[in-house]
């Protein structure tokens, strides 16, 4: 408001409330006026109605001046009819008249500004009412808005406490809570559906929860978890498992975090618990699946690599066991005779005599029947699921328990159609082979099968071989002899008509002589000098026949030929365990020669190195067979030997006839292969090697001369 609004307010007001005085004095003097037409006498209490409706509604002032002008009016019109001044008679009423108009002044005024108080207070009043009473509105709307946010505060608590329940029950996670201190905990029902207990019946303590519920091998590592997460603050993460009341075990993970106090003192441990019983059957079938594919990985690769049967079955059942994870594996053979025995020939894993207590046979008996038994009777796979409760392997039952042994499966070993033997497995868990476990292991044994199969066909085979290349070795070897004997015979022949001769003719001279008649013992004497000259002769025309005879002429490819005699010493390397290495040139032509005689030298050759390193126990026995052009462009054959060497004291001799330093040697081996490769125009001589052994070898030139046979 303005400055002259405020001024002016309170001036106005006190114009209309001394015009109101006045006007209502008017007034009472024409109302008495009026009535005093009427009436005589007139009384002055109109002016009383003046002075108190002037003090009631201006106040003190203008009800003091109402009853200054009553008082005068009255003076001058009524005390004194028409007089100008008061008489003494009238001055007493006239100020009873003023003190009463006074007081009624005072009185009204103050009765009218207890009124305007109480108006205002009032007004006050109703204005703090109002306030207040919106004010209170305003908290009941807050309130009401508060209760309403409340209430929805708590529906949504109470359904996340139902999603939560429910989240719980679809996962399979509970809460809990341990107070440290009291050993007081706090558990979800979730928790106890998983341990399967109600929780209706009672509450759970932490000490029965670990003497009670958690299994028995797993208490003392759980316990100590526990104290860890206790003393040091470690967030808590334990695996165990829990038995149920019905014997059921179920596999828990425990997570917790410690609270601590504003002192730093742990006061409580929080958690949850979860079951994983589904995982962990999953993670095992996992486990168990990856086990046994690596494991038929493991036994194919045995098949592949392996050389003998019993190795072969020896490595599956040891893989069976170390990667397959099986308690025991064993392989029998079954035999044709009167009780139809198995025979084992393989094991590995936990036996202890097991395998030999069984003595089990394929016949249709009692004791026929159990796994190993019916599969080869049968020739289809036989598994026992649980061995404490299953009838057919009562007569073994309680040795296999003893060993630890729950379930087993025997798969028939099938050749032809026709069952040979049985792959038997044992696992400590029941019913451990199911029908996809069972169809895996009966691939193995078909594949098992198929490698016995053929390694023993590979065996006989080797066998075969080795059979021809003795034969081959032994023909060799009477060829030898033969040609040999011949020429012994030959010259055996010739010399022992001289010879028998000298001996008749010297017994004729020692008997002329005893007579004595020396001219008979002088003739007989001559008689033996012409038998020794005939015999002389005889080894002249020998000799000279041998140098005169035309050679027999090959076509000969020396690396062929030696390629034959080392197929014929086969089985004499073989047999001495010697590793062969042929080292042949392929620049080397064919040569005009004698094949069977080129043979005979080589083939003594390499069977004196064979023979040499078969005396010796140490060292590696290698043998290398080469040829090549030397450097002058003749054909040069080397057979050398790791074998013991040679004398030097016997260098010079060893080409000599009846010379050999083997102990049952005649000595002319190496003459002869000497005799035969210098009448091809060739030489043979031998050198001990820097290392170990020595090397014979001879060269013969190509396509320079032609050399008699010597035989």
């Amino acid at each position: 408001m303005s400055q002259f609004g405020t001024s002016t307010r309170p001036f106005m007001s006190a114009i209309f409330r001394y015009g109101l005085a006045v006007l209502s004095v008017a007034a009472a003097l024409f109302i008495r006026e009026l009535l005093r037409t009427y009436f005589e006498p007139t009384p002055n209490s109109f002016f009383f109605c003046a002075i108190a409706l002037s003090s009631w509604l201006g106040g003190f002032g203008p009800g003091l001046v109402a009853s200054l002008l009553s008082v005068a009016l009255i003076d001058y019109h009524f005390a004194a009819p028409y007089t100008v001044k008061m008489s003494a008679e009238d001055l007493p009423r006239v100020i009873v008249f003023l003190v009463t108009a006074a007081s009624i002044s005072w009185l009204s005024a103050s009765q009218e500004r207890a009124r305007k108080s109480l108006q205002q207070a009032h007004d006050e009043l109703e204005i703090k009412v109002q306030e207040r009473t919106a004010e209170l509105r305003g908290i009941n709307k807050e309130l009401r808005a508060e209760i309403t946010e409340r209430k929805s505060a708590e529906a949504a608590l109470l359904s996340s406490e139902a999603q939560l329940k429910e989240a719980q029950a679809v996962a399979h996670l509970g809460s809990y809570e341990v107070d440290v201190l009291t050993g007081q905990t706090r558990w979800s029902d979730e928790v106890f559906r998983i341990l399967g207990l109600d929780p209706a019946n009672g509450s759970l303590s932490r000490r029965d929860f670990i003497e009670h519920v958690i299994h028995p091998e797993d208490r003392e590592y759980a316990t100590q978890r526990y104290n860890e997460v206790i003393h040091d603050g470690k967030l808590y993460d334990l695996e165990c498992r829990v038995v149920r009341p019905d014997g059921s075990v179920r596999f828990v993970q425990s997570m917790g975090e410690a609270i601590k106090s504003q002192d730093g003192i742990i006061v409580r441990l929080v958690g949850a618990l979860l079951d994983i019983t589904e995982r962990k059957h999953s993670e095992d079938k996992l486990a168990r699946l990856n086990r046994t594919l690596q494991t038929l990985y493991q036994c194919n690769q045995a098949l592949i690599h392996a050389t003998e049967e019993y190795e072969l079955l020896q490595a599956v059942c040891r893989i069976l066991v170390q990667v397959g994870g099986l308690r025991m594996a064993w392989v029998g053979y079954r035999e044709l005779d009167a009780a139809k025995t198995i025979r084992p020939v393989a094991q590995a894993g936990y036996d202890q005599g097991y395998v030999e207590s069984v003595k089990a046979t394929w016949a249709n008996t009692e004791r026929g029947q159990g796994p190993t038994g019916t599969a080869i009777r049968t020739g289809k796979p036989s598994w026992t699921k649980n061995i404490r409760t299953d009838s057919s392997i009562a007569p073994w039952r309680e040795e296999a328990l003893k060993r630890g042994y729950s379930s087993n499966v025997s798969l028939p070993l099938v050749s032809d159609g026709v069952p040979f033997g049985a792959l038997t497995l044992y696992a400590e868990e029941p019913d451990a082979f199911n029908e996809r476990g069972v169809e895996q292991f009966t691939e193995l044994a078909n594949n098992l099968a198929y490698g016995v199969i053929a390694l023993r066909t590979r065996e006989e085979r080797r066998q075969a071989a080795g059979a021809l290349r003795e034969a081959q070795a032994e023909l060799a070897h009477v060829t030898r002899v033969t040609t040999l004997g011949e020429m012994t015979a030959s010259i055996a022949h010739e010399i022992n008509q001289p010879l028998a001769a000298v001996v008749n003719n010297a017994s004729a001279c020692l008997r002329w002589l005893a007579a004595p008649n020396l001219e008979e013992a002088r003739q007989s004497a001559e008689l033996i000098i012409g038998d020794a000259h005939r015999a002389g002769e005889i080894i002249r025309r020998i000799r000279a026949l041998a140098k005169k005879s035309p050679p027999r002429k090959d076509c000969l490819n020396i690396n062929e030929t030696i390629l034959e005699v080392i197929a014929l010493a086969r089985s004499e390397i073989e047999r001495n365990r010697v590793s062969l290495q042929t080292r042949l040139s392929s620049d080397v032509p064919l040569i005009l020669g004698d094949r069977i005689q080129l043979q005979q030298v080589i083939l003594n050759l390499i069977i004196n190195a064979v023979e040499a390193m078969g005396g010796t126990s140490d060292g590696p026995r290698e043998l290398v067979v080469s040829s090549k052009k030397n450097d002058l462009q003749d054909l040069l054959v080397a057979v050398r030997d790791s074998g013991p060497g040679l004398d030097p004291n016997s260098l010079d001799h060893l080409f000599t006839a009846f010379f050999t330093t083997k102990p049952k040697g005649m000595g002319m081996g190496l003459a002869i292969s000497r005799s035969i490769i210098e009448a091809h125009g060739g030489r043979l001589w031998a050198t001990q090697n820097n290392g170990q052994g020595a090397t014979f070898q001879f060269a013969l030139p190509i396509g320079k001369k032609e050399a008699p046979s010597i035989v």
